[in-house]
């Protein structure tokens, strides 16, 4: 891997990590070992959502460049799920764009946490 590369390469994954300590993990690999994508937006852009070490839920988008991104924290799913279809359905974005990880196709992500062996 040329200088360049290695370089922009450690740049990167250093804003992740620094990302992923601000959700409360030691690097990226494990935060996102606890992140589902919820929500498509426009331009390829997601709603996740985090399950932090202390059982909260953070919600995120990446629509931002480069993380750090900005994320609120819920106690509950409950409570960070609905916040997340409230922001869905006040975005206006056709319904095949609310997809959520963790769950099988039609599976009401309302009544259950996401199952992380549904999200490999």
């Amino acid at each position: 891997m040329g200088r360049f590369k290695k370089n922009f390469h450690k740049l990167f994954f250093e804003k992740y990590d620094q990302f992923a300590e601000e959700l409360g993990y030691s690097d990226w690999n494990i935060a996102s070992e606890n992140t589902c994508g919820i929500y498509e937006m426009e331009g390829d852009t997601w709603y996740h959502t985090t399950q932090l070490p202390d059982k909260k839920w953070a919600v995120w988008n990446d629509d931002e460049e480069e993380p750090p991104y900005v994320f609120e924290v819920f106690s509950t799913w409950d409570e960070a799920i609905r916040k997340l279809r409230k922001l869905f359905e006040e975005s206006g974005l056709p319904e095949d764009h609310w997809r959520p990880e963790g769950f099988d196709e039609g599976e009401d992500a309302f009544l259950k946490e996401p199952d992380r062996e549904k999200m490999l």
